[in-house]
């Protein structure tokens, strides 16, 4: 088949000090076609317009300031993606000062994420990424009596001390909790009520699934007894093709397909907690095998077993005979045969799922049938 004219490979962008948390994040939006084309063609109501002298400030009056910075850092992509003959990296300071982000300053990439999509104030670009879980309690004495609050998500954090992305939402969305009367911790169901045994838990229907699932994985842990946040870089997999049929509460055979996701792009941090270095792999077509790694202003072409190697943390095994070319971040960080390109403290912080039924609108397949 033709690829998609929509499907196109970032230039880069540049590191400004400390903006390789940023950078992995749009990078992962950037190349997914709806994403790019909502921020990229966003405009406000006719009257708000207003004509300014510098390009950026073409944009509509009422669009928010960091929609206006984001469609111009785009803009600025897509026209180096389509300049082959000069490929270069395009600086995202106009993003940077509009949202008043201090350079130098590590941040953290999911943060990040989560704070902007609502200071974009594009609706549009939430709906693609919000899903949402049901919270529920449900007394066990046969009344009848429960609570069920729906909670709206942009992502959902996973523990990596389980095996896999699999087991860890099992787990999330599994075995509720039993709230025992007669251990003092049982669920009153109304005020002046006499406490019952209950049990709590969350629940993940099908119809709340998003176009977009983000996964962050908590890396990062707090230990009381020492007072001090560190790294868990234990190995945790996830797979390209994620069915979440058997982690959703009663999903229907006709709906088992809106429950299939396939990775679109991961975010990667190597090194240690509150420091180091944040960079992405991606797929800008998700139905083919080519990914790629956005390290700032390089970009690779990668086999999906590299993605892997980096990704899942912890030590992998190549196939016999098999050499792996390690990056500068591998000898940096103390790398060696069974460590991924960015060496021993590299996994994935963040990964990103397109779901399949949901292709041909992020895609864009519509606009290519037309012409």
């Amino acid at each position: 088949a033709t690829p998609s004219k929509h499907i196109l490979v970032s230039t880069g962008l540049q590191n400004l000090g400390n903006t390789c948390y940023m950078n992995a994040q749009l990078q992962c939006a950037y190349h997914i076609p709806k994403i790019r084309q909502l921020i990229t063609t966003a405009t406000a109501a006719p009257e708000a317009c207003e004509d300014e002298e510098q390009e950026m400030e073409d944009a509509p009056a009422s669009m928010s300031i960091g929609l206006k910075a984001l469609q111009y850092v785009f803009q600025q992509m897509e026209k180096a993606s389509n300049d082959s003959s000069f490929p270069v990296p395009v600086n995202p300071r106009v993003l940077t000062q509009a949202l008043g982000i201090p350079v130098y300053e590590q941040q953290d990439s999911q943060e990040f994420w989560k704070l902007l999509l609502p200071t974009l104030q594009l609706p549009s670009l939430v709906d693609l990424y919000q899903g949402s879980f049901e919270d529920y309690i449900a007394a066990i004495d046969g009344s009848g009596r429960q609570k069920r609050r729906e909670e709206p998500f942009l992502d959902l954090s996973l523990d990596v001390t389980s095996p896999s992305v699999v087991t860890s939402l099992q787990s999330l969305f599994g075995t509720p909790e039993l709230l025992s009367e007669e251990e003092g911790n049982g669920w009153r169901p109304e005020k002046g009520a006499d406490k019952v045994d209950a049990l709590k838990g969350c629940s993940l229907h099908v119809h709340g699934l998003p176009s977009i699932l983000q996964l962050h994985l908590k890396r990062f842990q707090y230990d009381w007894q020492t007072d001090i946040m560190s790294k868990k870089n234990d190995r945790f997999k996830f797979p390209k093709v994620l069915n979440l049929s058997s982690v959703c509460t009663d999903v229907q055979e006709d709906e088992k397909a809106m429950a299939i996701y396939d990775l679109q792009s991961v975010v990667i941090h190597v090194g240690e907690y509150g420091s180091g270095h944040y960079y992405a792999y991606v797929r800008p077509d998700v139905q083919s095998k080519t990914w790629y790694r956005c390290n700032d202003g390089e970009i690779t072409e990668v086999k999906y077993k590299e993605v892997a190697m980096d990704a899942f943390g912890g030590k992998s095994s190549l196939p016999s005979g098999e050499k792996k070319q390690g990056g500068f971040l591998n000898r940096l960080f103390g790398g060696g045969g069974s460590f991924g390109w960015g060496g021993r403290t590299s996994s994935a912080y963040m990964l990103q799922y397109a779901r399949r039924t949901d292709i041909p609108m992020l895609w864009c397949h519509d606009d290519d049938a037309m012409e």
